[in-house]
């Protein structure tokens, strides 16, 4: 992709489309931490973008493409419904401004090629928020991997779960546990053929063969009830492992030792930290981590999971385009 024009002013002018809860509680807040100003608020419901307009800031508007052209905007967060966020992004590049929009980065992986497509061809930056690539333990984890001390990975094993039955049958995978997805990629590097079994759609066990040589599990449910559960182990060479339990408290092992520890409370998840890399790399003219090119990699990957499960048979990547 070409180098963006960086902005000329310190502060970002960010709109967001979207006003629900999720991106409410989770979004709007952290968006006082950046050198960016929120100064256009977009919603379907009038009522929600009014008053997320008067509690963080910025004019509301219900027409998305009323604000792409009265808001005289540098960049646009997109946190709605997945089946809309191809086509959102998609408008937003159009009219000339980045974009960051809510995981998954599409329905489906030929809708996020699609994304791509438009991304490169506009030569503006759309960014996908998978926030686990953000969080301090899985960065001081992913550090240690592609340290030489480390060794050669071997193994990675996510477990990975939550209580909720969703009415969309497909919601497990490419919503809820496309975190973990992305997560594996992120720690281990690409994958080359998965296999994969599900019990109706509301647990899954994942094998995954990295491109690397290493070996790796996912298993996901959705039968937690009350909590949500996240445990990883990653294995390098002889001695050398880490333990990483709700994506905030690490542990590092070498040679019988632990030799790094990192404990944070469950909320630092790498919200605050995903949306300061969408503005610094919108700032320094560059492709933010998670971009749209290897978001699509990881819709990819659970379509290979995916048709895995429901074929009961081993999937090689390069069968998913």
């Amino acid at each position: 992709m070409e180098d963006q024009e960086q902005i000329p002013h310190p502060h970002l002018r960010l709109g967001i489309i979207g006003a629900g809860s999720h991106s409410s509680n989770m979004i709007y807040p952290n968006l006082h931490a950046l050198p960016a100003e929120l100064v256009a608020v977009c919603d379907l419901d009038a009522d929600r973008a009014s008053r997320n307009a008067r509690r963080f800031g910025g004019q509301h508007f219900t027409d998305h493409t009323e604000m792409l052209d009265r808001a005289e905007l540098d960049a646009v967060i997109v946190c709605v419904g997945p089946k809309e966020h191809a086509r959102l992004s998609v408008e937003v590049m159009e009219a000339g401004l980045p974009v960051y929009t809510e995981k998954p980065p599409a329905a489906s992986a030929a809708d996020a090629r699609t994304v791509l497509e438009a991304s490169r061809r506009t030569g503006q930056p759309c960014m996908t928020a998978f926030m686990k690539r953000f969080a301090p333990a899985y960065q001081k984890a992913h550090a240690a991997i592609v340290s030489p001390e480390f060794g050669a990975p071997s193994l990675l094993t996510i477990d990975s779960g939550l209580g909720l039955v969703h009415e969309d049958p497909s919601w497990l995978l490419f919503d809820f546990s496309i975190h973990v997805v992305d997560l594996a990629r992120f720690l281990f590097g690409e994958v080359s053929e998965v296999y994969a079994r599900t019990q109706q759609q509301i647990a899954y066990a994942t094998t995954l063969i990295f491109a690397n040589g290493a070996v790796g599990n996912v298993a996901v449910s959705a039968h937690r009830q009350g909590t949500i559960t996240e445990e990883v182990e990653i294995t390098g060479g002889f001695g050398d492992f880490i333990t990483i339990s709700d994506g905030s408290a690490m542990m590092r092992h070498h040679d019988n030792r632990v030799v790094d520890w990192h404990e944070r409370p469950y909320a630092e998840i790498g919200y605050r930290l995903e949306l300061a890399e969408f503005v610094s790399a919108i700032h320094e003219g560059r492709e933010p981590e998670s971009s749209i090119a290897s978001s699509y990699q990881t819709m990819r990957l659970c379509e290979a999971i995916d048709l895995s499960a429901k074929e009961r048979r081993p999937v090689v990547l390069d069968e998913i385009h």
